[in-house]
């Protein structure tokens, strides 16, 4: 069995930035060159039928595993369709600059596959995943979440290293995914994981210093770092995220998703939810082709907050007034309906 590699062990495996564009020429196989016919799903979008191309070129043939996730992903491009349909935007998405420069598009030539990440979304997971198809790792426990979240930038190909010519070929030719999280649950992992005072992540101190502190002093009177203990309540951060000030301060780990990987000008091939993250990870992994070899790594070496708990979201929106509830919904708008997730029920309960 191998032995893990150390970081700068690693570095030898690291493909050229620049890219081969000669390897683009070749387009991707057309249905009719294949001899297997995907399973009558009806979707007429340019989205569905590129899956069902891409398809027909895997060796996928568990008619009832596809007819599952093709229905899955009706459904979410779909609701995706009706909620983009009513957001104005660019025409074009190389007109989009803070999507082009983003350093959350990932690459892999190999594969034809295209993913963007976003923070509190198994995004060292995936990151973990793109190691072993671009050959940098054997396997996706390789590296600690430290060394991926340190060296992924050169490891992995972004988007934005290569010339709007490529950009626009990758977008319209390689198999392209997101994944998604419930915007309530994903914003608590963003507190308990960095924000809160009993987070068990070894850096949380330095997020506490330079935002926590910050919002004590926003809704304290009267607190100060120097006397006072860090406290700092989630009812609190929540407020700070939604106000005036925290929208102009906000941080990736937060920000909404919309604007992360922006599905209204991306075409993504694929939808994924973290919420079904192994089901809708092990049907990309297959649809691109990938080494049975290569698995969705388990949460075990991660920071859990769990977070995703149905009593733990409970017991920590329940300290929310309805105003600062209402604020947020607002906020995370169109998170929740262009990815399909229900508002709380409190809100439901208002109408």
């Amino acid at each position: 069995m191998r032995e893990r590699m150390t970081s700068s062990e690693a570095t030898k495996f690291v493909p050229k930035m620049k890219p081969d564009y000669k390897k683009f020429s070749d387009g991707p196989t057309t249905v009719a060159q294949s001899q297997y016919s995907a399973p009558n799903i009806s979707w007429q979008t340019s989205s569905g039928v590129d899956l069902m191309k891409r398809i027909v070129q895997s060796e996928l043939r568990d008619d009832e595993f596809l007819q599952g996730h093709l229905r899955r992903q009706r459904e979410r491009h779909n609701q995706r369709g009706i909620v983009c349909d009513s957001i104005a935007r660019p025409s074009s998405v190389l007109q989009r600059p803070n999507l082009i420069h983003a350093n959350n598009v990932w690459v892999n030539e190999e594969y034809k596959f295209v993913f963007c990440s976003i923070p509190k979304v198994a995004c060292t997971s995936w990151k973990s995943v793109l190691l072993v198809l671009n050959g940098v790792a054997m396997t996706t426990d390789q590296f600690s979440q430290d060394i991926i979240h340190e060296n992924s930038g050169e490891w992995i190909k972004q988007l934005r290293h290569y010339s709007p010519q490529e950009q626009d070929h990758i977008l319209k030719t390689y198999t392209k995914a997101m994944f998604s999280r419930d915007p309530f649950s994903r914003l608590l992992s963003a507190f308990q994981n960095k924000l809160s005072p009993n987070s068990s992540f070894a850096r949380a101190f330095k997020w506490q210093a330079a935002i926590g502190t910050e919002i004590l002093y926003e809704y304290r009177d009267g607190w100060k770092a120097s006397r006072d203990p860090y406290d700092l309540k989630f009812s609190e951060f929540a407020q700070f995220v939604s106000s005036e000030r925290g929208v102009n301060r906000v941080n990736r780990h937060w920000k909404m998703q919309t604007l992360m990987c922006m599905p209204c000008d991306i075409d993504y091939t694929i939808l994924g939810h973290f919420e079904t993250i192994e089901e809708d990870a092990d049907f990309i992994l297959q649809v691109i082709g990938a080494d049975e070899s290569v698995s969705f790594p388990s949460p075990k070496d991660s920071y859990p907050t769990n977070s995703s708990n149905r009593r733990t979201l409970t017991s920590h929106y329940e300290t929310l007034t309805d105003d600062q509830l209402r604020d947020l919904y607002e906020f995370y708008r169109n998170d929740f309906e262009l990815f399909g997730y229900s508002p709380p029920d409190r809100l439901n309960d208002e109408t």
